[in-house]
């Protein structure tokens, strides 16, 4: 095989296609094309089997988030565990270039409402991937936004265009000037939006250009996330997995510190309220698949984001 910039391993790559439950050869035991078809579906798979996750953070006395992919891949594929958006978007961005798709990752700001601590635009905190197919089209692949991340590969069609998400949830990207990051009037960013049925007002969500962003930046961005006191993935607990029947996805779960909701394609519906850390062991083993020892689970003890009981 050609060198294709990836970092994975033919043997690495088998075992990340074996684990998200998807063939790595089609119909007559042809190697999947590099298509939006073969794109949407690593997406779906990935979503569905990857959770998104922030628990090393909390349930560790030494919390570090490494990005180098062979640890990645022994976090995600061998562990069986999730993480936050630059250990799932580079993973997939190793994954889709194994596969012979033109691919790059570019930082984005994420925008906060009036009710958090910090409202309006962030820095650099969040990474999604562009791909160029072989028409030339482009789309923004994300794996790493959780909940309210798109479900589907998104195309950078500057007119913008609305497509169906997860259940009654509606996207779009615009191509917009964006007021609050850049005194330039002509300065343009791609801005990713959502809103909860076709009646509701959008919502911004992040924006990113088609800067490319290497390792160094990602290292940065990675020790400010995972760091930082202030950052909201310190302060949390956060849990998401997809749920998929025949390869598409049609619900999802979410742990958010204490609360337990569920979609299955309409409203989310809070289904359980941990009041101790045993409790929320216990779903993060049921419903997510998430083992932790006993050393794990003693590292949150003194942190903020405990539970009763540690």
């Amino acid at each position: 095989m050609m060198d294709s910039g990836s970092a994975l391993s033919p043997e690495q790559a088998e075992q990340y296609f074996a684990h998200i439950g998807l063939p790595m050869r089609g119909a007559q035991g042809r190697d999947l094309r590099p298509d939006l078809e073969t794109l949407s579906a690593i997406q779906a798979h990935h979503l569905s089997r990857i959770p998104f996750e922030n628990v090393a953070l909390h349930y560790s006395n030494t919390p570090r988030i490494s990005l180098e992919i062979a640890d990645i891949h022994h976090k995600f594929i061998e562990k069986g565990r999730g993480g936050y958006c630059m250990e799932h978007n580079l993973l997939l961005c190793h994954v889709l270039r194994y596969k012979g798709f033109q691919v790059h990752l570019t930082g984005a700001r994420l925008h906060r409402d009036a009710t958090t601590p910090i409202p309006g635009w962030s820095g650099w905190e969040h990474v999604v991937n562009i791909v160029t197919l072989a028409d030339r089209s482009q789309y923004m692949v994300d794996v790493g936004y959780g909940g309210d991340g798109p479900i589907l590969p998104v195309p950078l069609t500057p007119t913008g265009v609305t497509l169906p998400n997860l259940g009654i949830q509606e996207l779009r990207l615009q191509y917009e000037s964006v007021p609050g990051l850049s005194s330039r009037p002509d300065q343009k960013f791609w801005t990713y939006q959502i809103r909860n049925g076709a009646d509701r007002p959008w919502r911004l969500c992040y924006a990113f250009s088609d800067l490319e962003f290497h390792p160094p930046d990602l290292e940065v961005m990675n020790f400010y996330t995972s760091q930082f006191p202030g950052s909201f993935l310190t302060t949390r607990v956060l849990a998401i997995r997809f749920l998929a029947r025949d390869g598409h996805i049609y619900g999802k779960v979410v742990l958010d510190q204490d609360k337990v909701k569920v979609n299955t394609g309409g409203k989310s519906v809070l289904v359980q309220t941990c009041v101790t850390e045993a409790e929320r062991v216990e779903v993060l083993r049921e419903r997510f698949g998430i083992q932790l020892t006993v050393e794990q689970q003693e590292g949150i003890i003194g942190r903020n984001s405990a539970l009763a009981g540690c």
